[in-house]
């Protein structure tokens, strides 16, 4: 629910906090400046600091505090930048502030309402809550060079966390769980030949016609999870035939006289989380079946919503934000993994994310930065967080 309180310095402090973070162009797997920047800051803060490769674990609960622990939760990489968003700035866009560059929307500008929300002494010392900040590498590339496995295995105590926000865009909603996912390399054979003389082989390419014009259709299927509702989706997101191009451009390309004898088709079924990854790998192999060869390249979980979960509802109940399924996967399954209650829920826009020109509005910021502290200060007893 947008607020849009009118706290000048508070306003201008994300402004310029956003600006700073989003400065550091940290690319996945280029993550180390950002890591060192970000840990000098709260070494000069004398807060406790422990580093996983180029991730961080800021703060720690005290010995035999009764306090639940909440974890706030970002990725410090981003994907590549365009010329729109390599430089981050201030627009107006349709008569409302923007900070345009990228990562603002996903998802430095949660990361920033974390990072003010901890460090904010007199907020930590009337929450009910003890915090933590976790700030990881590696969320945009492959699972397995997320490094945020890695921080849950070498930090043991934050598996005792009562609740993890992940401040991912989520438009202001509270988003819930997440999808699955898998990615398979489909591999159609036929014979390769010359183009001149097709009938002596067999088109790869045209005999995964049928199956990519059936994919085509409509394979959108809305699937309801404890009243939650997700969506699978099926898409072919890559295709090539090896080894014959084209390279930059057709008119490039080394070899266009030859009728493939291979096609490939990268497979992707994101899958509500009312299955697991066995489930959903043979539901993929049926929905292929005799068609083409499948290698499954690529497997994540997903994330239950858990809005049974009385800190999940507590927090729901506290930002009064509208609550959907994440239709995407983010890292509430690793989390889930170690059945630590998660959740998705930060300022940025999901439409923005990976956009050219990315941006976040102030006023999202602004939005967020009241809610989750209204949340944070919750008059609520520690037993029943936990």
């Amino acid at each position: 629910m947008g607020t849009h309180v009118t706290d000048p310095a508070a306003r201008d402090d994300l402004v310029e906090r956003l600006l700073e973070h989003v400065g550091h162009l940290c690319v996945t797997g280029e993550e180390g400046p950002i890591a060192e920047a970000v840990s000098a800051r709260y070494e000069a803060l004398g807060e406790r600091i422990v580093r996983v490769g180029n991730s961080l674990v800021v703060g720690a609960p005290a010995p035999g505090s009764p306090r639940p622990l909440v974890l706030l939760v970002g990725h410090l990489d981003v994907v590549p930048p365009t010329e729109d968003d390599r430089e981050a700035k201030v627009e107006v866009q349709d008569d409302a502030p923007v900070v345009v560059g990228r990562g603002t929307s996903d998802m430095k500008a949660g990361n920033v309402v974390a990072m003010r929300a901890f460090e904010d002494t007199d907020l930590r010392a009337s929450s009910p809550y003890d915090l933590a900040l976790v700030l990881y590498a590696g969320e945009e590339g492959a699972a397995e060079t997320n490094e945020l496995r890695s921080v849950l295995a070498k930090v043991p105590w934050l598996t005792d966390a009562s609740l993890a926000i992940v401040l991912e865009p989520t438009d202001g909603q509270v988003q819930l769980g997440c999808l699955g996912g898998l990615h398979a390399l489909l591999t159609f054979r036929g014979q390769q030949a010359h183009s001149a003389r097709p009938w002596h082989g067999r088109n790869a390419l045209t005999l995964a016609g049928p199956f990519l014009a059936e994919l085509d259709r409509d394979h959108l299927v809305d699937v309801e999870v404890d009243g939650v509702i997700y969506r699978d989706v099926w898409s072919a997101t890559q295709a090539w035939t090896a080894g014959l191009g084209p390279e930059a451009t057709p008119t490039t390309a080394p070899v266009r006289n030859v009728i493939p004898g291979t096609f490939n088709v990268n497979l992707n079924l994101r899958f509500a989380p009312s299955r697991g990854l066995e489930a959903a790998e043979a539901e993929l192999r049926a929905f292929v079946g005799d068609a083409a060869e499948v290698d499954i390249v690529d497997r994540v979980p997903g994330a239950p919503p858990r809005l049974d979960h009385p800190v999940v509802r507590r927090f729901v109940d506290a930002v009064d934000a509208p609550v959907a399924g994440k239709q995407a996967w983010t890292d509430v399954a690793r989390f889930a993994e170690i059945d630590v209650p998660a959740l998705n829920y930060g300022p940025g826009l999901t439409a923005q994310a990976h956009q050219r020109g990315e941006y976040v509005p102030v006023d999202a910021l602004v939005d967020a930065d009241v809610a989750l502290r209204r949340f944070l200060l919750g008059d609520h007893a520690s037993s029943e967080a936990t």
